[in-house]
């Protein structure tokens, strides 16, 4: 392409870029295109085609699709652009009430391997009604935010006994967040602290990211970060605990757009000082049980709930028939 503008054959050059990535490129291409150039790689695809007057290239480079043309005249071009781009963003839209995430695990060799795919995901307030008031409060300020530019901190803190429902308000605050952030979920965060390359491949560290992905924000999500969070974790762990923490407002960070979600069954109280010292945590919510009101609230005429408090995970089991919660069962574990 840049030959053919360099020798003034095709002098007009427009491009565009669209944030999800086509795996099929070819099923954006005009009809009559002549097949010029096919490549493949592990994250990165490119297809060139020629038609009349006009020379396109099409790029998918991770969650990015790339469009580039140069032809005769800058009508013939711009048509063709606005065509491609047209049916590239038809051809990453997600269905209401989904969002697109990317799942990363690591390879024995250490290298990081990312797919993504469309998850169901609730709007906050389909599901604030789900949580502790003051837990909803917290959440509700963090849903709602814009973007998180200039704010101090880039952790996201999330801690609450199991079934207190953490998960199902990761989804939600990926969707709240979708216009201008990409979640990243991370399917063994083990390895993430454990392997510094891993981590910064996550982060986005890894020499490819285009333009288009330093506009976009990345929220990195690891659940279940229990034995990596506590007060022992430098003693069992390593430098790992500090790299995370680098990485959220360190050197490491800097220049980066990612924020890290991390949520642990873990009082706050056995957590590491590092992570819960003032202006580190963007945001950090303690998921409490509902309060007896609150939680016949919730069940409404369905039944009666227990004279304690309860989680939600206790409550769907109980409007569901599955256990009698008169009788409160310990340690009654289950995502939400």
């Amino acid at each position: 392409m840049l030959q053919a503008q360099w020798t003034g054959a095709l002098p007009y050059y427009r491009s565009e870029s669209v944030p999800g990535g086509v795996e099929d490129l070819a099923a954006l291409v005009p009809e009559g295109a002549v097949l010029r150039v096919d490549q493949r790689f592990d994250h990165h695809s490119t297809l060139c085609v020629e038609l009349p007057g006009v020379l396109l290239e099409l790029e998918r480079r991770r969650a990015v699709t790339r469009v580039r043309a140069a032809g005769a005249t800058a009508a013939a071009v711009e048509a063709v652009v606005a065509q491609v781009v047209a049916a590239t963003r038809a051809a990453v839209a997600v269905p209401e009430g989904t969002v697109r995430m990317r799942f990363w695990s690591a390879s024995k060799d250490g290298d990081g391997s990312m797919s993504s795919r469309e998850v169901t995901a609730p709007g906050w307030s389909e599901v604030a009604g789900n949580y502790a008031a003051r837990t909803a409060t917290s959440l509700g300020a963090l849903m709602g935010m814009p973007d998180v530019e200039g704010r101090a901190g880039r952790l996201v803190l999330w801690h609450g006994e199991p079934g207190t429902g953490k998960t199902t308000a990761a989804r939600a605050l990926s969707r709240e967040w979708s216009a201008w952030c990409q979640t990243h979920y991370v399917t063994d965060p083990e390895r993430l602290f454990e392997d510094p390359g891993y981590l910064l491949e996550v982060a986005g560290v890894d020499g490819d990211r285009g333009e288009d992905d330093d506009e976009q924000w990345r929220l990195v999500v690891a659940e279940d970060c229990d034995e990596y969070l506590r007060t022992d974790a430098k003693l069992r762990a390593g430098a790992s605990l500090g790299r995370l923490l680098n990485l959220c407002d360190g050197i490491l960070g800097h220049g980066l757009r990612v924020v890290v979600l991390l949520t642990t069954n873990e009082d706050v109280g056995s957590l590491h000082p590092a992570i819960t010292r003032p202006g580190r945590c963007l945001s950090r919510v303690e998921f409490a049980r509902l309060t007896h009101p609150e939680a016949q609230a919730w069940l409404g005429a369905a039944a009666t709930a227990p004279t304690g408090a309860s989680t939600l995970a206790e409550l769907y089991a109980l409007r569901e028939e599955r256990v009698d919660l008169t009788d409160r069962l310990p340690d009654i574990g289950g995502y939400l």
